[in-house]
């Protein structure tokens, strides 16, 4: 099993930023992006986008822009806030594009890896005050932790189905395998594996090789066809 944290960037709550009604949607993927680093509308609007209809609040995606202010100086943060945010929100964006497909496709987490990665994180911070903090420092409880830890399992499973659902074009294949023909088949063998031999092995390594690129592609087709209204 894998933590959830290496698949994508784990999602948890800071608490509400503002009250404030969303405007009419300033933009859409489909159109020219603006400048990132124009300023924030204030206050905050409580509501910062939708997709396909599905409200995306400002404190779903305060810790993602937190997580990237935090690694930059004292001196930039102001400066680039506003950047970050929109940072975040995009990413927020795809995060829900994948989970709706996932869920549109009847594709659901694992609940053992669910349980397990909740456990891992758990004993990363053993004492239960410790834990409590941690959590209360999210604006989560251990339910909600848990149920954003199934959308990361479920938005992973759909990745890894697509990537696993991708055809290698027999000149790809093919030229893996000529690269390097002893990396594949049983260990130690005298002579090289003919391709046909080791077809399945070869495939999967390049799909492996691909896999970023197959997620983009992914997430690129799934922009095109969204309804997506940007409040930031």
């Amino acid at each position: 099993m894998t933590t959830t944290r290496t698949l994508v960037p784990l999602l948890l709550l800071l608490g509400s930023c503002s009250g404030a009604p969303a405007p009419d949607a300033a933009s859409s993927t489909k159109a020219a992006t603006p400048d990132p680093s124009r300023p924030l509308p204030l206050p905050l609007p409580e509501v910062v986008a939708r997709v396909n209809g599905q409200e995306i609040r400002i404190r779903q995606i305060l810790p993602l822009a937190k997580a990237g202010l935090d690694k930059i100086s004292l001196a930039d943060r102001d400066r680039r806030k506003p950047e970050l945010i929109r940072k975040a929100l995009d990413d927020y964006v795809t995060r829900e594009l994948l989970l709706q497909e996932a869920l549109a496709r009847g594709i659901a987490a694992d609940t053992r890896d669910v349980e397990w990665s909740y456990d891992q994180m758990r004993r990363e911070h053993p004492g239960d005050a410790e834990w409590g903090s941690f959590l209360s420092g999210q604006g989560m409880d251990p339910q909600s932790f848990k149920a954003e830890l199934r959308i990361q399992h479920t938005v992973a499973a759909l990745i890894a189905r697509e990537v696993q659902g991708w055809p290698v074009p027999e000149p790809e294949a093919r030229a893996a395998f000529e690269n390097d023909p002893r990396g594949f088949g049983p260990p130690g063998a005298a002579e090289p594996p003919a391709f046909e031999a080791v077809r399945d092995e070869v495939e999967r390594a390049v799909r492996q090789v691909k896999a970023e690129e197959i997620q983009a592609a992914l997430v690129a087709r799934l922009r095109a066809r969204a309804k997506i209204e940007l409040y930031l």
